[in-house]
């Protein structure tokens, strides 16, 4: 196993719309773990401009309404997971991946199914999101002609039932499908909306923010991440017309932008802030724990920004400048930095990837040394899911024509050790 005191980023200023989809990334990772840290310090009031009110914090993480987001993956997408296995649309069927066994099956209960077309109840013709509430399945999305429906099963695949069908736009986002009491909240025509998936009831909540970018629970309520970056360019972005130049000028007005984290409430639409940051000095990574992590571009340093007291805990520090990180999201409370090191200048061929988990805990950095498994080319172990010893985790690679996929199970000593001891997922359809 490869340690490491150090860690890696650089100055790279990402355009508006990569910024924004990392801060939601980031916001949608969830916060829940261990308590961490080396040392801890007050926050500079010229690096945080939000002013915490006590008060209203106390009331949100002691209200009489907690809410808890289901877990998120790579780059922030909806999972659907027991903490044994998952559920999710493989081939267009609804499936539950057990870790234990390492094995896919559809959603079926009918006894001789073939599981192979449109007969086969687990089967889907269109693109779902897929969570759990209570002891239920959710599936949801567009359909053929073009609305929305909502649907729930058993675990097993039994007691099958449309909820909803012909509405407006039905999603499980932007709420990170929130659950509370066995009940969810979702999106619906523009709302948010908590639904009982045994009876189907649903109590109407508040109107969604615009461009709400959230979903991390934070006790009664969600994170909701937003910056002043469309304004400062609305204001001072003048187009010369040549490609090269115009960047240049966005990633400069950009590199001012102020990102603000506040608590949104899905019933009432309150919003309390919590925490700012120059997006020109820190880059935001992942939630954990009630923290929000970020990476201090100028010092190299990692630090935990705790939402409810504003305090700052240094996590790891003296990161080169050789790399900069493309992603970051937790798994077993280790950060999951996926990042770029390129060996030579203006030699696109060296550009290299790279994944490091740093310990939340510990603060100790590993490098994850498994490679091109399943296929050529660089093809880094993603996880997935996670249960309480595995990891579920995804390779991508290239055969002589197509881009190949595998998934697979690792336990978790082996994935840190750098053991290639994946066993891809064993299909029963």
């Amino acid at each position: 196993m490869k340690k490491h005191k150090s860690i890696v980023c650089s100055t790279r200023r990402l355009p508006r719309a990569l910024l924004a989809a990392a801060l939601a990334a980031a916001l949608l990772t969830g916060c829940a773990g261990q308590e961490a840290g080396q040392s801890a310090s007050a926050l500079p009031a010229s690096e945080s401009a939000a002013q915490i009110n006590s008060s209203a914090v106390e009331k949100l993480l002691n209200g009489e309404h907690i809410l808890n987001a289901a877990p998120r993956g790579y780059q922030g997408e909806l999972l659907a997971q027991n903490g044994q296995g998952d559920y999710r649309v493989v081939d267009r069927f609804v499936c539950y991946t057990d870790y234990t066994t390492g094995v896919r099956e559809p959603l079926c209960d009918v006894a001789g199914c073939t599981h192979k077309d449109e007969n086969c109840p687990a089967f889907t013709p269109y693109s779902r999101e897929v969570a759990l509430a209570g002891d239920w399945v959710l599936t949801c999305g567009r359909d053929a002609d073009g609305t929305y429906s909502l649907d729930v099963r058993r675990p097993d695949g039994g007691d099958k039932k449309v909820l909803f069908s012909g509405l407006g736009k039905i999603s499980f986002h932007p709420l990170s499908a929130a659950l509370e009491d066995g009940r969810i909240w979702l999106a619906m025509e523009g709302k948010a909306v908590l639904l009982d998936p045994e009876t189907g009831e649903t109590e109407e909540g508040a109107e969604l923010p615009e461009e709400f970018a959230g979903g991390a629970a934070f006790g009664s309520g969600l994170l909701h991440g937003f910056s002043d970056g469309k304004e400062l360019l609305e204001e001072y972005y003048q187009p010369s017309g040549d490609l090269k130049t115009d960047m240049q000028q966005q990633e400069e007005i950009l590199s001012e932008t102020t990102f603000t984290v506040t608590v949104w409430d899905p019933r009432t639409g309150e919003e309390v802030p919590l925490l700012s940051w120059d997006n020109g000095k820190w880059q935001s990574l992942s939630c954990w724990n009630n923290k929000e992590i970020l990476f201090s571009k100028a010092q190299g340093r990692f630090e935990a920004w705790d939402l409810a007291t504003g305090e700052t805990t240094v996590l790891a520090e003296n990161w080169p400048e050789n790399q900069f990180i493309v992603v970051g999201c937790v798994w077993d409370d280790h950060l999951m930095l996926e990042t770029m090191w390129k060996a030579e200048p203006d030699n696109i061929d060296t550009w290299r990837e790279c994944l490091f988990a740093l310990d939340l805990v510990s603060g100790e950095l590993t490098e994850i040394t498994l490679r091109n498994h399943g296929g050529g080319g660089t093809t880094l172990p993603r996880i997935m899911g996670e249960s309480e010893d595995m990891f579920y985790v995804v390779s991508h690679g290239m055969d002589t024509e197509y881009m190949t996929e595998e998934m697979a199970l690792i336990s978790k000593a082996d994935y840190y050790a750098g053991v290639d001891s994946m066993q891809p997922i064993k299909d029963v359809f």
